[in-house]
């Protein structure tokens, strides 16, 4: 099968989802760019949301001569100069209109790039065709000079029921056999990133159909896998610079990564003194957790990382070289079955409220009532009338 980020790829305007007004934007600086007073646009947001795609398709669309530049190129003073000075001092080899993408800004790193940002900023003043930079978090002061001298538009995350239609959308023209909720579930959980839903339903497609059973195992492997990969590079690490950027690539919020490491410490740590310091930086994390939450201190959250990683692998005594098995929290099941119970709950409460024409608030108190009728067989037109699908007809006879 053909690699679903490619074939669906937006090949014009037109095509791209969500952000259309900033799409409009560029598409207006490119097409008057010898009468705009800036030369250069900093396109920033969230990964997966179009940025370098839709400079993609509207060089198509205008048949610009597009001139790439990413992160896996050298970019330091020297190789940027010399790519800049043969790039934008001539004609496109085509005789076409030239754009010049330099994609990934925020992965310019310190030595390895040096003087690379400067180089990029000082070309904004003389060049003569568009410059368009993409990034996702381009706060740092080291982007200053190029922010001021750019036209910012910030790409927004995808809406969940965007991303599922144009994902319905692909499955019907690949044939595929789907569960609607699998779709909007799958929707929800790559939280605005188009990129990363494409991937999944590549993986999904390969089994062959959709089903909501499928999305949920995809999703908790995902999850479970690349904590697993975080708490074996903390616990195995033989230094502890190692292991400080463990988290980097866990989809998980903090609350639960310290579930994870609260369950497995013990198992790792067996000796004494390397536990009680690995705790010691464990509840030193947790002072800072609360920091937040009561004085919403953000900037403590790198101090909170630091200590889960580097300052609970750097108190080991030595390494435990037995393979562990590292456990999932019996709290997170705990959570997630309250949650699955509540939500299917909110769901009856919904159609409830519209059927009867009340508040949700109110809908929740009937409940009960409603649960005692329907396990007695004598709410069988309200069954039909509100439209209660098998799952929520056997969710009030059986909780």
């Amino acid at each position: 099968m053909t690699v679903l980020t490619l074939k669906y790829a937006p090949k014009t305007s037109s095509e791209i989802l969500g952000n259309e007004d900033k799409v409009n934007r560029i598409r207006y600086f490119l097409n008057n760019f010898k009468e705009h007073k800036q030369k250069a646009i900093l396109i920033h947001g969230p990964i997966g949301v179009g940025k370098t795609c839709t400079v993609y398709a509207l060089a198509q669309e205008f048949d610009l001569d597009l001139i790439e530049i990413n992160s896996s190129n050298l970019r330091n003073k020297s190789s940027m100069d010399n790519f800049l000075r043969s790039t934008l001092g001539q004609q496109s080899l085509f005789f076409k209109q030239k754009v010049v993408l330099i994609d990934e800004l925020d992965n310019f790193s310190g030595m390895k790039d040096r003087g690379g940002l400067q180089e990029l900023a000082k070309a904004i003043d003389r060049t003569n065709f568009p410059l368009i930079f993409t990034g996702n978090d381009i706060s740092s002061s080291k982007f200053k000079a190029i922010r001021n001298k750019s036209l910012l538009l910030e790409f927004e995350k995808l809406g969940h029921l965007e991303i599922f239609d144009f994902l319905k959308d692909i499955c019907v023209k690949e044939n595929v056999n789907f569960e609607e909720r699998a779709l909007k579930s799958l929707a929800r959980q790559v939280d605005g990133d188009l990129r990363a839903a494409l991937i999944d339903l590549q993986t999904l497609i390969s089994v062959g159909e959709i089903r909501f059973s499928d999305v949920v195992n995809l999703s908790d492997r995902k999850r479970t896998d690349s904590i697993l990969k975080a708490l074996n590079l903390i616990f195995k690490s033989s230094s502890a610079d190692n292991s400080i950027r463990a988290f980097d690539n866990v989809d998980i919020d903090k609350d639960k990564i310290m579930l994870w490491l609260d369950e497995n410490l013990p198992r790792e740590y067996v000796d004494p003194v390397s536990l009680s310091k690995a705790y010691e930086n464990f509840s030193r994390a947790d002072i800072f957790n609360n920091r937040i939450m009561r004085r919403q201190h953000w900037r403590f959250l790198v101090y909170i990382y630091n200590l889960l990683s580097a300052g609970i692998s750097s108190s080991k005594i030595e390494r435990n070289s037995d393979m562990v098995n590292y456990r999932q929290p019996m709290r997170l099941l705990k959570i997630w079955q309250a949650k699955m119970k509540n939500s299917k709950k909110k769901e009856i409460s919904l159609k409830l409220s519209e059927n009867t024409h009340c508040s949700t608030k109110e809908a929740s108190k009937k409940i009960e009532l409603l649960k005692h009728l329907v396990r007695n067989n004598v709410a069988q037109e309200a069954i039909k009338e509100f439209n209660f699908s098998d799952e929520e007809v056997q969710w009030l006879m059986n909780t």
